[in-house]
Formats: structure tokens, sequence, C-alpha cells
């Protein structure tokens, strides 16, 4: 069996099993229904949820939230990360800066934000560009850190500019890195987007969550949780498509190495 298919069967394996877990913790009393509804009622109401324009509108919304803030810090990581790891200065002077702003958690931010900014999508877009910049930054610098200098020599001997050998040597050996590095800032800007709405109650899927709780639906809450992580899934999904197509040179590289 191919892997990718054996590792498919195996996710959707893990993902039945919990789902069968969650409905006989609910079914035989082990957890009462008022604090963890049946996966079978939570899941009907999701369905219920989906035939309206509203959850749509949330959903789409927080997408594109997600979205413009991955743009935003892939603009600004992407050349300062492969700044930082060609050029030892740059990574003397920005390293505890760095790591200062990385470990401030997104989560304390939201009040700094909502003060100066406001329940807006601007806000969620901001925060989630600042929490989701900051693993991007360090995938592209240990990338671009990583660059054979044997091949940078060669490349030199070849009499090839400096233009030349960023463009057909530091970039393309970066590459990989840059992509795992989208994964993780795609996964956090996600997740900072549904939790910034959860708790500014900014437009998108953590509004219909909050509006939910406060109006004591916990059925609504587990289904709108539920439908979060089914986004999550599928976003990750696309992504890995992306990798294994974007990267194919590198995996089929990598394989080559192995075997020889």
């Amino acid at each position: 069996m191919d892997k990718r298919v054996r590792a498919l069967w195996l996710g959707a394996v893990g993902i039945v099993g919990a789902m069968l877990l969650w409905e006989v913790i609910a079914r035989f009393g082990i957890i009462s229904e008022a604090s963890l509804p049946p996966f079978t009622t939570v899941f009907g109401r999701l369905l219920g949820e989906l035939g309206k324009a509203a959850t749509w509108g949330a959903t789409l919304t927080t997408l594109l939230q997600a979205a413009a803030s991955v743009v935003i810090c892939t603009i600004v990581a992407v050349p300062l990360g492969i700044l930082i790891g060609r050029v030892p200065a740059a990574d003397r002077y920005t390293r505890s800066t760095i790591d200062f702003l990385r470990a401030v958690p997104g989560v304390a931010l939201v009040p700094l934000f909502l003060l100066f900014i406001g329940a807006t999508n601007e806000m969620v877009v901001l925060l989630a560009s600042f929490v989701a910049f900051w693993p991007l930054l360090i995938q592209v610098t240990e990338g671009a850190r990583s660059v054979e200098e044997q091949t940078l020599d060669m490349a030199r001997s070849f009499r090839l500019g400096a233009r030349v050998r960023f463009f057909r040597v530091v970039l393309p050996a970066t590459m990989p890195s840059v992509i795992t590095g989208l994964r993780l800032a795609v996964t956090v800007a996600l997740l900072v987007s549904i939790g910034a709405g959860l708790l500014s109650g900014a437009p998108g899927v953590g509004q219909l969550i909050s509006v939910a709780n406060v109006n004591g639906d916990g059925l609504g809450v587990f289904a709108f949780a539920v439908w979060s992580g089914i986004l999550g899934i599928a976003v990750l999904s696309a992504l890995r498509r992306l990798d294994s197509r974007i990267l194919a040179w590198h995996y089929a590289r990598t394989r080559m190495e192995r075997t020889a």
C-alpha cells in the first residue's frame, strides 16, 4: 500500500475512533450529556447550522482573515529570515529581540489590540499576523543558514553574480524551510483568527462560538468547535497537497540520497 494512502487510512481510523469514543462516553453517562453532548447530536446540530448563510459568511470571514495574515507575515518574514540567516551580523543584532517578541503569548495581546483597534477584522488580521510571523521567520532563517557553502563556492567559481546566486542557489535551497514555515504560519493564523473572535467578539467563527456560549447554548458551542476542527483539517490537507507539488524536486532528491 502506498505510504500516502496508508497515512490517510490511519488518519481516518483515528478520527472515527475519537468520534466513537466521544459517543460512548456521552451515551453511557461517563460524562453527563449536559457537559458533553453525544457526537451524533453535535454533528446533527452542525449540519443544521451549515444550512444557514450566517455560518458560511463567518467561515469565509475567518478564512480571509487567516489568509491576509499569512500574506502579511510572508512578505516580511521571508526576506528578513533570509537576511538574518545569511548575514551573521544581522543574526547577532536581532536574536535577543526575536527571542523576546516570539515568547509573548498572542492571547495576552488581545486586550491591547482591542483597546487601540477594536473588535474588527483589522484587529484579528494584525494579531494573527504577529503570532504567525515568528514560526515562519525562524524556519526561513534556519533554512537560509543551512545553505551549503560548497554550493555557493561552486557558483562563485562559475562567476555567477550575487543576484544569480540568490535566485539559483540560496532561494531554492531555502524553499523547503519556507514551505514548512508557511504550514506552521497558516495553522497558527487560523487558530488565532478563531480565538481572537472568541475572546473579542470580532467577526468570524470565533464570534459564533462566543455568541452560543453567552446564550447558554452548549450544543452550539460544541458544533462550532467541531466545525473549527474540520476547517483546520481541510486547510492542512490542502497545504500538504500544495507542498508535495511545489517541492516534488526536493522530495525526489531526498529519496535518491537515501537510496544512494
